[in-house]
């Protein structure tokens, strides 16, 4: 077939046969015992397929309900006659036809693969022709427009191909759509042609710089185009927003992309690698953002910021333009090789994404930013018994989905700090650009960049890495004043003996006097070091840990140093350091160290006098989980946080308080106080609410006043004019509704793939299904949630297996609630172990609870 722009396919009637030639079934049903993509399956196929390249077209109706068509030319080259295993997750009556080098074929479609035996193949280039039908799955089909998202195994739903990471391939698209859609693909628009069908056209794209299916990606649908140019670049931002305030952020989004690509040029030395950045905020995207090369897609909730935005949601936008941006070299120029190194992408991401956003915010405490960002997220898994290893063993990339997480999002960029610190700033650039330079628009592993850092450095980087990145869980350590010495100890929880290497520092603080800060450096062959002290206290004293905030394990106090850590929280004038105590406390009150009601008081005096914006929405969250987990009189709560709404002299932190009162409100005061002010639309003097607060203040307020929820949502729909957004609040709001019947409707309507379709919203329904106020009544929805896990996983994307069960748990307290776990466990003795790991990490507060 020869290569045009209009993708031509022989048509030929589809013929089902047995699998292989005697001489071949034995090797090959050895990899295809099991759906998805065994990690046999992808080195035989990378061993022996070679020079991959897919020629696309897509046939996509205005109507979502009329079926997608698509047809699909592979070229590729074999070293000898093989059976053409190609990957495809549909049924067989979804494939139309299958030509071989110019001839119909027999084939088999089995275990979401189409085979083609060997003996039609033949040595050389080989190229298969197959007309099909997608599942509209990864299509994520709205009204006026669709968008595809792949990661990590979901290319085979889309269009028959080789859906593995290290089989890096050439793409050219061609898409026939309604004449006024738009279309945006990852190479550069070719050409767009009439046909003789009305009101239809074809959009031809030029082919692509080699990618892995996972990153091939496509949008269609009405969009709205702004483009942008600095020193000769242009990219253009796609989207469908159409409040005008909103809109006006996209110079400053522009800006953004600009400023963290040439950060990244300087940075690696290696130019752009891809012939375009375009990126699309979409509505109800499923991810903060999806690194597509030339077609970024980014969600609407993070990138249209309010009108009066905080500082959190300025910093997140940033760090996920950034993320994505540092995802085009290591990710997509450079790529994992297989899944189990997912973690290799993200922590570069992550890590560069702090260093990129640096110099947007010269007055930010970037090392308390950073502290902050990770540290806390990566705890909330890590301290579970579902906790996992930064890498972790992959067999089938079905389960690649699993090994996404707080682990490898949050828990490695802490990690990676360590590793620079321990080669140097300069020599760790030395060996990342080494490392670009070495795999170029390849697949490496973490032992391969590994092999190449440890020539910059005289450290046994390989013997470091292992404790921290093969193993899971974190150390407990404690600390302790014993004669003239300090004594810190570690110790495994796992009770596997373990020994993590860091550097930690302490800070001795006596009654009276100047405190001394201690270092000391914990090895892997030991558990406990002494260090002398400088001064040594001739009175009582108390013990800070990890006062630079670089250290990484729960630090446990003793009852009367986790008192005296919080009387000194206020008085603390170091940023730092009062952060690192923040997450001390807060991992101690988990941990039983301190009671709730004195976490809670002293929170309470402190909170009121931060003024740093990003202590004070740290603090501000662990005091709402704190009540969440440990319900309390919500009187004193509520007081404070209303002085913060209404007499704070910083205007985020008005906003900040509000949204935390609207979420713990109890009082019929304080809720008829609300539902006042959402009925009038008049936030509170010096408080700016956008259309997001009062929507969800009306969420709020139906759970609160049931006689007038129905009252509350069809007025607060009437209030919202953006259609998307109208959508979005049809699907979600019957979630709050005071009847009980319409409640367990939805909740059986979220067990139907179907309606999980845009993620974020069945999420939020099933989180406020099972919103503390209703957790009496919700805990019959927890068991059937659960036995639905491992289709959700099926049929979700990479996230909605975590968000699915946290919606679920994260409201119950109740010890019916743990009961219905324990039971799901006792009646599963063989469930998945990834899966397993995802329930009981967001399970873990219900276990803490209890023991008290």
């Amino acid at each position: 077939m020869t290569h045009t722009n209009h993708i031509i396919f022989q048509v030929a009637g589809a013929v089902t046969v047995g699998l292989l030639s005697a001489c071949a079934t034995q090797q090959k049903d050895i990899v295809l015992q099991e759906a998805g993509v065994s990690h046999e399956l992808a080195q035989f196929r990378k061993e022996h397929f070679g020079q991959v390249k897919y020629y696309l077209f897509f046939s996509i109706p205005e109507s979502k309900q009329e079926p997608v068509k698509g047809r699909a030319a592979i070229r590729l080259s074999l070293k000898e006659k093989l059976p053409v295993i190609i990957d495809f997750r549909g049924e067989a009556s979804q494939i139309a036809s299958v030509v071989l080098n110019g001839e119909q074929v027999p084939y088999e479609v089995r275990n979401e693969h189409i085979i083609i035996p060997a003996d039609r193949s033949k040595v050389g280039e080989n190229e298969v022709n197959i007309a099909f039908t997608p599942a509209d799955q990864s299509l994520n089909r709205r009204d006026e427009f669709l968008y595809t998202l792949l990661v990590p195994d979901r290319a085979r739903t889309a269009f028959p191909c080789f859906d593995q990471p290290d089989m890096k391939s050439l793409f050219t698209l061609a898409l026939e759509v309604p004449v006024e859609w738009q279309a945006v693909t990852n190479g550069a628009i070719g050409k767009t042609d009439t046909i003789s069908v009305p009101g239809r056209k074809i959009i031809s794209f030029k082919e692509t710089e080699p990618l892995s299916t996972y990153l091939f990606a496509f949008t269609a649908g009405k969009f709205i185009r702004e483009t942008y140019t600095r020193d000769g670049r242009e990219i253009s931002i796609y989207h469908r927003e159409t409040d005008p305030k909103k809109i006006a952020q996209c110079p400053d989004i522009a800006s953004e992309v600009f400023d963290a690509l040439a950060w990244l040029e300087d940075y690696t030395a290696v130019p752009y690698p891809f012939a375009k950045y375009d990126l699309i905020i979409l509505p109800g995207f499923q991810f903060g953002g999806m690194e597509h090369t030339g077609a970024t897609f980014y969600t609407d909730r993070r990138m249209f910021l309010n009108e009066n935005p905080t500082l959190n949601e300025q910093l997140s936008r940033s760090a996920l333009i950034a993320h994505e941006t540092a995802h085009m070299w290591f990710g997509d120029y450079v790529t994992m090789k297989w899944f189990d190194d997912v973690w290799t992408k993200e922590v570069f991401a992550n890590y560069f994404a702090s260093q990129i956003v640096e110099p947007l915010y010269p007055n930010i405490n970037h090392a308390l930013n950073f502290m902050q960002d990770y540290i806390p997220p990566a705890y909330s898994e890590d301290r579970t018994a579902g906790a996992n290893p930064i890498k972790q063993d992959l067999d089938n990339l079905r389960n690649a989905g699993l090994v996404y997480g707080n682990i490898i999002y949050d828990k490695s960029p802490v990690v990676l700090e360590m590793l620079i610190k321990k080669m140097g700033k300069e020599a760790f650039r030395k060996g990342i650009q080494e490392y670009l330079k070495t795999y170029a628009y390849g697949n490496a592993t973490w032992e391969g960049l590994i092999t190449i850092l440890d020539k910059y450095t005289d450290d046994d980087l390989a013997t470091w890495s292992h404790i921290w990145v093969n193993e899971k869980g974190m150390p407990e350590i404690t600390a302790s004043v014993v004669g003239d010495s300090l004594v810190v100890s570690q110790n495994d929880p796992f009770n596997r003996g373990l020994n993590w290497p860091q550097d930690l520092s302490f800070l001795i603080v006596p009654k009276n006097g100047d405190p001394e800060e201690i270092s000391v450096s914990l090895g892997r062959n030991s558990n406990s070091i002494r260090k002398e002290l400088k001064k040594l206290p001739k009175e009582e004293c108390f013990i800070i840990p990890n006062t630079d905030g670089k250290g990484y394990g729960f630090f446990r106090l003793n009852k009367a140093d986790a008192e005296a850590c919080a009387a000194y929280l206020p008085a603390c004038k170091d940023e730092l350091l009062r952060g690192s105590i923040l997450i001390t406390l807060y991992e101690n009150l988990l941990n039983g160290t301190i009671s709730p009601t004195s976490y809670m008081e002293a929170m309470l005096d402190y909170l009121p006098k931060e003024n740093n914006s990003l202590l004070f929405s740290a603090a501000l969250g662990y005091i709402v989980n704190c009540q969440r987990l440990y319900p309390a009189d919500t009187a004193l709560l509520e007081k404070t946080l209303w002085q913060i709404v209404t007499a704070s002299s910083v205007p985020q932190h008005r906003l900040q308080a509000f949204r935390s009162y609207r979420s713990i409100v109890q009082s019929p005061e304080a809720v008829a106080s609300l539902y006042d002010l959402w009925k009038k639309e008049q936030a509170p003097p010096g408080c700016s609410l956008s259309e997001n607060d009062y929507i969800g203040l009306s969420y709020i307020l139906a759970l609160h006043l049931p006689e007038q929820a129905d009252e509350i949502i069809n007025t607060q729909l009437s209030r919202i004019t953006n259609p998307d957004r109208k959508r979005e609040y049809q699907f979600i709001s019957p979630s709050v509704s005071p009847h009980k019947e319409m409640r367990d409707s939805v909740f059986a309507s979220l067990l139907v793939a179907e309606n999980r379709r845009i993620e974020p919203w069945a999420s939020a329904a099933l989180a406020n299904l099972n919103h503390r106020l209703r957790q009496e009544g919700a805990i019959k929805y927890i068991r059937p949630a659960l036995e639905a896990m491992q289709e959700v996983q099926r049929t979700g994307d990479i996230f909605f297996p975590t968000a699915w069960v946290r919606a679920l748990l994260s409201g119950h307290t109740f010890p019916e609630a743990r009961a219905e776990v324990d039971a799901f466990f006792t009646d599963h003795p063989d469930y998945p172990p990834m899966l397993a790991n995802k329930i009981r990490q967001q399970a873990d507060h219900l276990y803490r609870l209890k023991h008290r």
